[in-house]
């Protein structure tokens, strides 16, 4: 049995696509696919890494001995990765740590710096905190380092340009009804707060593409309670509950209103609700399709 045999055994006892495979190596697919045709041999980090991934030792995986029964395949639900997320490295520790010392340097000069020119705190804090924070995130986060920085930037802004125009991404339903007197350059930033909240949710889908998650019960039941809560629940508390009191206390109404902050609150826990649950719905997709389509070949065969 060839090394590129080998590979397609083990990879197919995983359940796992040339893409699952590929995405674990941080290779393209394509590299993978010429492995497993033995049009090309894998470097020996990578033959490492793939013994690794199958929990065979290298001889079995570049000679073919027989897995141990232990190792074999296992019915979908239990073959399942829960993620490829590459391992830490010492490299990968050397540059977050070197990232996470620049950010916060610079964080605290831009807050320096804004103390000394303009005297107030609040306004430091407000440029700085993206820098701040992403350099805290380098420090205390092991994995998807660059998506928490992206999502924290995210934030930083879409708060900033919440409190300055006191408008959210919302608004952008309301364009067909803008008029010039309203300034079109407000509508401008829900649609730029719109757009970067939907690069965010693809780039935290993609981030994830490799997870697999088992299609159970209790999977599937939780999955349903939170897309109902997330699109019926949360909106309908929103409308009946919070939204009264807002309407009867308008004339204490400003950006620093207890309601002005429930909804901030609101909009942030329903975004983050959302994105865990199209993760894992999408989880549990590939999973159905990967036992549908294991089940077919298994048929044709």
């Amino acid at each position: 049995m060839t090394l590129g045999e080998n590979i397609v055994r083990l990879r197919t006892q995983k359940n796992w696509s040339q893409g699952d495979l590929a995405d674990a190596l941080e290779i393209s697919r394509q590299s993978v696919s010429k492995w497993e045709t033995d049009a090309s041999i894998p470097e020996l980090d990578k033959l490492l890494k793939l013994s690794e991934l199958f929990g065979v030792t290298l001889d079995e995986l570049v000679h073919g001995e027989e897995v141990p029964k232990t190792e074999t395949a296992l019915p979908a639900a239990q073959t399942v990765p829960v993620s490829f997320a590459p391992q830490a490295t010492p490299e990968r520790e050397k540059r977050r740590t070197i990232a996470g010392t620049v950010l916060l340097c610079t964080g605290a000069v831009i807050l320096v710096f804004c103390l000394l020119l303009t005297g107030n705190l609040l306004s430091g804090l407000l440029f700085a905190s993206p820098f701040l924070i992403c350099g805290i995130i380098c420090f205390a986060v092991k994995r998807r380092v660059g998506l928490c920085c992206g999502w924290a930037v995210y934030l930083c802004i879409d708060l900033y340009l919440r409190f300055a125009t006191g408008l959210s991404w919302t608004t952008i339903f309301m364009t067909h009804l803008w008029t010039a007197q309203m300034n079109y350059a407000r509508l401008s930033i829900a649609w730029v707060q719109f757009i970067g909240m939907v690069l965010m949710i693809l780039c935290t889908v993609r981030s994830y593409r490799t997870l697999r998650v088992s299609a159970t019960k209790k999977e599937v039941t939780w999955l349903i309670v939170g897309w109902v809560a997330a699109l019926v629940v949360l909106p309908l508390l929103m409308s009946y509950g919070v939204m009264p009191l807002w309407r009867d206390n308008l004339h204490n109404y400003s950006n620093f209103s207890p309601y002005f902050f429930i909804n901030i609150l609101y909009s942030y826990v329903r975004l983050a609700l959302v994105n865990v649950l199209l993760v894992r719905t999408l989880a549990v997709w590939r999973v159905k399709r990967e036992e549908k389509k294991a089940n077919r070949n298994a048929t044709e065969t």
